[in-house]
Protein backbone atom coordinates (compact mmCIF):
# COMPACT_ATOMS: atom_id res chain seq x y z
CA UNK A 1 0.00 0.00 0.00
CA UNK A 2 2.92 2.13 0.86
CA UNK A 3 4.39 1.93 -2.46
CA UNK A 4 1.54 2.17 -4.52
CA UNK A 5 0.94 5.87 -2.28
CA UNK A 6 4.85 6.56 -3.51
CA UNK A 7 4.34 6.20 -6.89
CA UNK A 8 1.26 7.84 -7.50
CA UNK A 9 2.88 11.13 -5.95
CA UNK A 10 5.41 10.30 -7.67
CA UNK A 11 3.30 10.80 -11.00
CA UNK A 12 1.65 13.56 -9.79
CA UNK A 13 4.65 15.47 -9.02
CA UNK A 14 5.51 14.97 -12.66
CA UNK A 15 2.15 16.16 -13.59
CA UNK A 16 2.34 18.89 -12.31
CA UNK A 17 5.96 19.92 -13.02
CA UNK A 18 4.68 19.56 -17.04
CA UNK A 19 1.96 21.84 -15.92
CA UNK A 20 4.24 24.60 -14.91
CA UNK A 21 6.65 24.10 -18.02
CA UNK A 22 3.76 24.54 -20.31
CA UNK A 23 2.79 27.73 -18.76
CA UNK A 24 5.70 29.15 -18.54
CA UNK A 25 6.37 28.01 -22.23
CA UNK A 26 2.93 30.13 -22.95
CA UNK A 27 4.02 33.13 -21.35
CA UNK A 28 7.11 33.37 -22.95
CA UNK A 29 5.75 32.90 -26.01
CA UNK A 30 2.84 35.22 -25.83
CA UNK A 31 5.49 37.74 -24.76
CA UNK A 32 7.34 37.11 -27.49
CA UNK A 33 4.46 39.03 -29.48
CA UNK A 34 3.67 42.71 -29.52
CA UNK A 35 0.64 43.76 -27.75
CA UNK A 36 -2.40 45.47 -29.65
CA UNK A 37 -1.38 48.87 -28.08
CA UNK A 38 2.15 48.41 -28.70
CA UNK A 39 1.54 47.69 -32.73
CA UNK A 40 -0.77 50.88 -32.80
CA UNK A 41 1.41 53.23 -31.49
CA UNK A 42 4.78 51.85 -33.33
CA UNK A 43 2.49 52.08 -36.71
CA UNK A 44 1.74 55.92 -35.76
CA UNK A 45 4.85 56.97 -34.82
CA UNK A 46 6.86 54.14 -37.69
CA UNK A 47 9.14 56.15 -40.85
CA UNK A 48 5.70 55.22 -43.10
CA UNK A 49 3.45 57.10 -41.01
CA UNK A 50 1.34 59.97 -42.07
CA UNK A 51 2.55 63.53 -40.87
CA UNK A 52 0.19 65.89 -39.06
CA UNK A 53 -1.01 68.96 -40.27
CA UNK A 54 1.22 70.75 -38.14
CA UNK A 55 4.20 68.89 -39.72
CA UNK A 56 5.53 71.48 -42.05
CA UNK A 57 9.19 70.07 -42.73
CA UNK A 58 10.07 69.35 -45.92
CA UNK A 59 10.45 65.51 -47.52
CA UNK A 60 11.95 65.76 -50.70
CA UNK A 61 14.87 67.67 -52.46
CA UNK A 62 12.86 69.68 -54.72
CA UNK A 63 10.98 70.71 -51.16
CA UNK A 64 14.01 71.50 -49.66
CA UNK A 65 15.52 73.52 -52.77
CA UNK A 66 12.69 75.85 -52.70
CA UNK A 67 12.51 76.69 -49.22
CA UNK A 68 16.08 77.30 -49.04
CA UNK A 69 14.95 79.68 -52.82
CA UNK A 70 12.51 81.22 -50.68
CA UNK A 71 14.63 82.12 -48.34
CA UNK A 72 17.52 84.11 -50.74
CA UNK A 73 17.50 87.77 -50.85
CA UNK A 74 19.18 90.34 -52.96
CA UNK A 75 21.91 92.87 -51.32
CA UNK A 76 23.96 95.54 -51.71
CA UNK A 77 26.88 93.49 -53.37
CA UNK A 78 24.39 91.50 -55.48
CA UNK A 79 25.91 92.03 -59.23
CA UNK A 80 22.97 93.24 -61.61
CA UNK A 81 23.44 91.91 -65.26
CA UNK A 82 21.26 93.50 -68.15
CA UNK A 83 21.21 92.25 -71.13
CA UNK A 84 19.56 94.76 -73.88
CA UNK A 85 18.05 93.12 -76.72
CA UNK A 86 16.82 95.55 -80.10
CA UNK A 87 14.36 94.00 -81.72
CA UNK A 88 15.27 96.37 -84.71
CA UNK A 89 17.90 94.18 -86.02
CA UNK A 90 17.78 91.52 -83.06
CA UNK A 91 21.57 93.54 -81.71
CA UNK A 92 22.76 92.86 -78.29
CA UNK A 93 24.77 94.80 -75.41
CA UNK A 94 25.44 94.06 -71.85
CA UNK A 95 25.70 96.08 -69.43
CA UNK A 96 27.21 94.73 -65.63
CA UNK A 97 27.23 97.42 -62.22
CA UNK A 98 25.93 97.51 -59.02
CA UNK A 99 22.37 96.60 -58.00
CA UNK A 100 19.82 99.65 -57.96
CA UNK A 101 19.07 100.57 -54.13
CA UNK A 102 15.12 99.92 -54.92
CA UNK A 103 16.31 96.19 -55.40
CA UNK A 104 17.95 95.35 -52.36
CA UNK A 105 16.61 92.85 -49.92
CA UNK A 106 14.07 91.25 -52.22
CA UNK A 107 13.04 87.85 -52.99
CA UNK A 108 13.28 86.41 -56.16
CA UNK A 109 9.23 86.74 -56.20
CA UNK A 110 9.17 90.42 -55.02
CA UNK A 111 12.13 91.55 -57.64
CA UNK A 112 9.92 90.32 -60.07
CA UNK A 113 6.96 92.01 -58.92
CA UNK A 114 8.95 95.29 -58.99
CA UNK A 115 10.21 94.74 -62.10
CA UNK A 116 7.02 94.12 -63.95
CA UNK A 117 6.41 97.72 -62.05
CA UNK A 118 8.73 99.60 -63.65
CA UNK A 119 8.19 98.21 -67.10
CA UNK A 120 4.48 99.73 -66.79
CA UNK A 121 6.19 102.94 -65.82
CA UNK A 122 9.11 103.18 -67.27
CA UNK A 123 11.59 106.08 -67.45
CA UNK A 124 11.49 109.35 -69.86
CA UNK A 125 15.19 107.99 -70.78
CA UNK A 126 14.42 104.72 -71.15
CA UNK A 127 11.08 105.90 -73.31
CA UNK A 128 13.23 107.52 -75.87
CA UNK A 129 15.34 104.71 -75.92
CA UNK A 130 12.56 102.77 -77.27
CA UNK A 131 12.23 100.65 -74.41
CA UNK A 132 9.39 98.02 -74.26
CA UNK A 133 9.72 95.48 -71.71
CA UNK A 134 11.92 93.37 -69.10
CA UNK A 135 11.88 90.01 -67.29
CA UNK A 136 13.80 88.53 -64.77
CA UNK A 137 16.28 86.00 -66.19
CA UNK A 138 18.81 84.64 -63.89
CA UNK A 139 18.45 85.55 -59.17
CA UNK A 140 20.92 84.58 -56.87
CA UNK A 141 22.31 86.04 -53.95
CA UNK A 142 25.70 86.61 -56.18
CA UNK A 143 24.12 88.08 -59.04
CA UNK A 144 20.53 88.56 -61.24
CA UNK A 145 20.45 88.82 -64.53
CA UNK A 146 17.83 90.97 -66.16
CA UNK A 147 16.34 91.08 -69.42
CA UNK A 148 15.61 94.54 -71.20
CA UNK A 149 14.12 94.89 -74.72
CA UNK A 150 13.64 97.58 -76.99
CA UNK A 151 12.55 98.49 -79.82
CA UNK A 152 14.61 101.31 -81.65
CA UNK A 153 12.43 101.37 -84.98
CA UNK A 154 11.66 104.66 -85.75
CA UNK A 155 7.80 105.77 -86.43
CA UNK A 156 6.44 105.91 -89.74
CA UNK A 157 4.68 109.21 -89.11
CA UNK A 158 6.65 112.44 -87.51
CA UNK A 159 9.09 115.29 -88.70
CA UNK A 160 13.16 115.73 -88.57
CA UNK A 161 14.25 119.16 -88.60
CA UNK A 162 17.53 119.35 -89.94
CA UNK A 163 19.80 121.79 -91.37
CA UNK A 164 20.58 122.67 -95.11
CA UNK A 165 22.69 125.35 -96.24
CA UNK A 166 22.72 126.77 -92.58
CA UNK A 167 18.98 126.83 -93.10
CA UNK A 168 16.74 125.28 -90.39
CA UNK A 169 14.37 123.19 -92.86
CA UNK A 170 11.27 120.16 -92.03
CA UNK A 171 11.65 116.90 -93.53
CA UNK A 172 8.86 114.36 -93.09
CA UNK A 173 10.17 110.85 -91.15
CA UNK A 174 12.48 109.22 -94.18
CA UNK A 175 14.80 112.28 -93.69
CA UNK A 176 14.58 112.94 -97.42
CA UNK A 177 11.63 114.61 -98.39
CA UNK A 178 11.16 118.01 -98.29
CA UNK A 179 7.98 119.55 -95.74
CA UNK A 180 8.84 122.80 -96.11
CA UNK A 181 11.55 125.42 -95.82
CA UNK A 182 11.29 127.68 -92.44
CA UNK A 183 13.98 130.78 -93.00
CA UNK A 184 15.41 130.31 -89.96
CA UNK A 185 19.21 130.16 -89.64
CA UNK A 186 21.13 127.77 -87.88
CA UNK A 187 23.60 130.31 -86.50
CA UNK A 188 20.17 131.88 -84.13
CA UNK A 189 19.41 128.60 -82.52
CA UNK A 190 21.47 128.05 -79.30
CA UNK A 191 24.61 126.07 -79.57
CA UNK A 192 23.14 122.61 -77.80
CA UNK A 193 19.80 123.25 -80.57
CA UNK A 194 21.94 123.62 -82.97
CA UNK A 195 23.74 120.62 -82.46
CA UNK A 196 20.55 118.68 -82.02
CA UNK A 197 19.50 120.09 -85.70
CA UNK A 198 22.55 119.20 -87.11
CA UNK A 199 22.12 115.49 -86.44
CA UNK A 200 18.44 115.65 -87.16
CA UNK A 201 15.65 116.07 -84.45
CA UNK A 202 12.68 114.13 -84.59
CA UNK A 203 9.52 115.86 -83.73
CA UNK A 204 6.04 113.67 -83.26
CA UNK A 205 3.45 116.12 -85.00
CA UNK A 206 3.13 119.47 -86.45
CA UNK A 207 2.54 121.02 -83.41
CA UNK A 208 5.61 120.27 -82.27
CA UNK A 209 7.17 121.49 -85.08
CA UNK A 210 5.13 124.54 -84.71
CA UNK A 211 5.95 125.45 -81.39
CA UNK A 212 9.89 124.58 -82.24
CA UNK A 213 9.37 127.45 -85.53
CA UNK A 214 7.77 129.91 -83.19
CA UNK A 215 10.28 129.64 -80.42
CA UNK A 216 13.59 130.66 -81.95
CA UNK A 217 11.72 132.37 -84.92
CA UNK A 218 11.26 135.69 -83.04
Amino acid sequence: MEKRYKIGLFFVLILISAMVVVLMWKRHTMDGFPKEGDRVEQDQSGPGASSGPDDQTPKTAEEIYQVQKMNVLTTADTVCIYENIDKKDGSMSVEVGKLPAKYIGLSREALEKLLAEDSLAPTLTEKQKGFKSQHLELFSAEKIKVLRIYDTTQDTTGFYIMEVNGEVCVFEHDKKTLYFRTGLRTEHLPADVRYEVQKGKFMDSELQVYHFIESYSS
